[in-house]
């Protein structure tokens, strides 16, 4: 009898273990504190646009500092970061309020909801993110980021496909009518639809539709802005894809990328515009990964008033392609461009890693200006990137490019192929630190 009532004991206990084990599983909570501080100081001698030897360089320092939190349990995420974006010297010296212009914001501030098995909602200010960064990106680089004021839909089935379904619609204010948006966020409404398969193991393709509204207003006599009583916008389309083959059993590995852009990119402009890319890589030990690739927007003479060929970046991270110095990553030239590149990369020790990128530039249409035909040559650029990861929580990195001009790159960006200019060079060193400062499972 007694080994019967202690045999049941147990079995109570038991029991009791294991639905308190299964209740926790369900009920875990996670709450997180993070923060960044990332000083970078940058030397530009013709960084983006060649100067002339009557100008002095420039040197600055940026900061940018960021507090993020974050609580998640099974059924929900939330996260909220605040962001601190300067340049040294850029506030006053005195605490006083009146005297400061700090940038104190809130970087991102969503929920992310389970709707099903395998479905949520995402609602709030946050980073879009897709593929390699092109149209939509975090673009870390810049001092402030992107982040988008948007509703997402994800869906995630056995993961061999993904679905998301985004939309925005923005306004300056609370309103009881219609006004002219001020353009922000560039549009006034944006609707995509993106999605990712898996072929086969390492292989794999994603395709992108999105739709821009941007507000039609038009000026009066006075100059004044004036705007219809009902909604009244034009669209920008883009739509593509991208085929990726990536596994690390494998040292090779490619992603070719097509984009197609068409309707309006001004109100008055008809858009039909291409962004067609190649890149592949093979990994020869850790030290070496060899990389070529080719990129090629579309272009046209630039001769029409209502048409347009020229391929917009969108919201990705332009700074990561068409070379670090930014030439041709601001606004492209009419006539298209092509870039040509090649890359060695890898890392010498498990904390040192090195890039080193070369760019060649040319038109897509042959240049003419000065009545005469002038080639598609824009130059080309060298690009030199370390980084030491000093621990969990430390990195530095920094770089140096140079840019070999063109008298057509000249005429670009100095109105003259004959300009006289100093040797363009741009150097940086930052300095990344991420403290995990909290985090605790309630």
């Amino acid at each position: 009898m007694n080994w019967f009532l202690k045999s049941k004991t147990d079995k109570m206990i038991v029991g009791i273990a294991l639905l308190l084990s299964a209740t926790t599983e369900v009920m875990a909570q996670e709450l997180s504190i993070n923060a960044e501080l990332r000083p970078r100081a940058e030397y530009r001698s013709g960084y983006s646009t060649p100067i002339t030897d009557a100008v002095s360089p420039g040197g600055f320092i940026l900061q940018r500092t960021r507090l993020g939190f974050e609580f998640k349990n099974a059924y929900m995420k939330t996260h909220l970061t605040l962001q601190d974006a300067r340049t040294f010297g850029e506030s006053a010296i005195t605490s006083e309020p009146a005297a400061s212009s700090g940038a104190l914001s809130i970087y991102e501030a969503w929920a992310e909801v389970v709707l099903i098995p395998g479905g949520t909602v995402k609602i709030g200010r946050q980073t879009l993110a897709y593929d390699d960064n092109r149209l939509f990106s975090a673009s870390n680089w810049s001092n402030t980021g992107k982040a988008h004021d948007a509703v997402v839909f994800k869906y995630e089935l056995d993961n061999n496909f993904t679905g998301h379904l985004g939309f925005a619609y923005n306004n300056d204010k609370a309103i009881s009518k219609e006004t002219v948006y001020s353009g922000v966020a560039t549009y006034r409404y944006m609707g995509y639809l993106w999605i990712s398969k898996s072929l086969s193991t390492g292989l794999s393709l994603s395709a992108i539709m999105l739709d821009e509204g941007m507000q039609k207003t038009s000026t009066d006599n006075s100059g004044n802005i004036t705007y219809s009583t009902k909604v009244d916008m034009y669209h920008r389309y883009t739509a593509g894809g991208n085929l990726k083959f990536l596994t690390p059993s494998c040292p090779f590995n490619f992603l070719a990328t097509a984009y197609f852009q068409f309707g309006k990119t001004t109100a008055t402009k008809d858009l039909n515009a291409s962004l067609l890319a190649l890149k592949a890589n093979y990994t020869f030990r850790p030290a070496i990964t060899a990389t070529a690739g080719i990129d090629l927007y579309s272009g046209d003479e630039g001769k029409s008033a209502t048409k347009s060929k020229t391929f917009n970046w969108l919201y990705g991270g332009p700074h990561s392609f068409n070379g670090s110095m930014d030439y041709w990553t601001a606004s492209l030239p009419t006539t298209g461009l092509m870039d040509t590149h090649v890359q060695v990369a890898g890392k010498l020790t498990p904390k040192f890693a090195y890039e080193l990128r070369y760019h060649v530039f040319n038109t897509a249409k042959e240049m003419e200006y000065s009545n005469e035909k002038q080639g598609k040559s824009l130059g080309s650029e060298l690009d030199l990137k370390l980084s030491y990861k000093m621990n969990s929580s430390v990195a530095v990195e920094g770089g140096w490019s140079t840019y070999f001009l063109s008298d057509n790159s000249r005429y670009l960006k100095l109105k003259s192929a004959d300009a006289k200019s100093r040797t363009p060079n741009w150097a940086y060193i930052s300095l990344t630190i991420r403290p995990e400062v909290f985090k605790i499972k309630l």
